[in-house]
């Protein structure tokens, strides 16, 4: 289950982000993950949200795009878009797709709860 890893790279992620902003708390996590990027999200939900207790993630909700499976065809050149975990040219049906879009896994965004002024000291992160 490399979802775990995954969800403690996310942590790792969100909690220098969040030290560099001097946030109090984050309230969202928006993720990219490519259909071909070979992730379960239940299971990388699940992981974030165990990994997050008692964390400055504590209540952040993970909110998950997909990003579908996208190229063109080495043999005819017709744009293809993939369903599910399938990639072939509409036109000639080859399965010899060059992949634009499909792989990708990043966090796109951090929504956080600003420190209020003066209050700096509050929160300290390892």
């Amino acid at each position: 289950m490399h979802e775990s890893s995954m969800a403690i790279s996310i942590q790792g992620i969100v909690a220098d982000e969040a030290q560099k902003a001097h946030v109090s708390a984050v309230t969202s996590v928006c993720l990219c993950i490519g259909d071909l990027a070979g992730v379960e999200a239940t299971t990388l939900t699940a992981c974030f949200e165990m990994l997050s207790e008692g964390t400055i993630t504590d209540k952040a909700q993970l909110i998950i795009k997909r990003i579908p499976a996208t190229g063109t065809c080495t043999v005819c050149g017709t744009a293809a878009i993939g369903r599910g975990r399938m990639l072939r040219c509409p036109s000639c049906k080859t399965g010899s797709v060059k992949l634009a879009t499909g792989r990708e896994f990043y966090v796109e965004s951090i929504e956080v709860e600003k420190l209020e002024k003066g209050d700096e000291h509050v929160e300290s992160y390892p």
